[in-house]
């Protein structure tokens, strides 16, 4: 008797450790952030961007054009407008009062750059000694019998390609918005057959170019959250990225029966579903009624401060 209250003393303790272990469900979710240094976030300073290419036509300089412009439309803070040489812009300019080009009502940035490259393919031959056999597998024994030995000659390049770039971001009347940034980023890898120079080029300056932005606009960025055990079947659908079902199906359950389905689990996936789809209003409105239900549920209290973080980061004010 006393070595089974022992042994219930033991177990159950075991037991709740897996339950609540074991039945912890975790997605993957992307949400705004600040940019990585908030002094330096132009979402409260400016409303258009124009990229000045100063050698417009030069491969680089063109492929370097094209990661900016692709990364910033990207992101909902800035409207990108066509890019211009110097000669254009200062043309563009000086006719303004008379034939204005620049359409638009807001504050202008003036994007700025200079690319400089290096790169460098080293070859090299490497010799191996490889024993040849002939093998008839039909037999029971002795399978294999050497036969001589023969060597390999094995060609290896390796690619070094290097980009540096400096950036300059500044109003309409020529004042810096931020500081000037210079980032130097490469690309090396060992391999038979080398990528054409287009690819390294476009490879590193799309690095660059992420990296720009994420130090002057707010970017989205990864990481996992907790899906509370409400419905079992919206709780498979999210996981599996049904959000907009997930939602639906949710909505049903609690407008059909309030009293057992209205639980704060629920309206806490109906909160996740939305805030995948990037309703951060309607996802706050969810997670505060659900903190209104379990005001001591942690998971839920987090999703409340993220969602207003997000939100605040996403309307240019911080």
């Amino acid at each position: 008797m006393k070595q089974n209250f022992l042994n219930n003393k033991i177990i159950f303790p075991l037991i709740m450790l897996m339950y609540f272990t074991g039945c912890t469900t975790k997605v993957a979710m992307r949400t705004w952030v600040p940019p990585q240094n908030t002094g330096q976030n132009i979402a409260a300073k400016a409303d258009y961007l124009i990229i000045v290419n100063s050698h417009k036509g030069e491969l680089l300089y063109d492929i370097m054009e094209d990661a900016l412009r692709e990364r910033f439309t990207e992101l909902p803070f800035l409207t990108v407008e066509g890019s211009f040489s110097p000669v254009e812009l200062s043309g563009q300019l000086k006719d303004f009062n008379l034939r204005p080009r620049i359409e638009m009502q807001g504050r202008v940035a003036f994007l700025r750059y200079e690319v400089k490259e290096n790169s460098e393919v080293l070859r090299s031959q490497s010799v191996r000694l490889v024993t040849l056999r002939r093998c008839n597998y039909l037999l029971e024994k002795n399978q294999c019998a050497v036969i001589g030995t023969a060597t390999l000659r094995e060609g290896l390049q390796k690619v070094n390609y290097v980009q540096s770039v400096s950036l300059s971001l500044k109003d309409a009347d020529g004042n810096q918005i931020v500081p000037d940034q210079s980032f130097e980023r490469g690309y090396s890898k060992s391999m038979k057959m080398v990528p054409d120079e287009i690819v390294l080029r476009k490879k590193v300056s799309d690095l660059i170019a992420r990296e720009y932005t994420k130090q002057i606009l707010p970017y989205r960025e990864s990481f996992d959250i907790v899906l509370l055990n409400g419905d079992s079947i919206a709780l498979e659908m999210i996981e599996k990225g049904a959000y907009s079902l997930a939602f639906k199906r949710l909505e049903k359950l609690i407008t059909r029966d309030a009293g057992t389905e209205k639980t704060a689990e629920n309206l806490y996936l109906q909160g996740v579903s939305l805030e995948f789809q990037s309703d951060l209003t309607g996802a706050s409105s969810f997670y505060n009624e659900a903190l209104l239900l379990d005001p001591g549920n942690e998971t839920i209290l987090e999703a409340v401060n993220r969602i207003k973080k997000a939100a605040l980061v996403s309307k240019k004010s911080v």
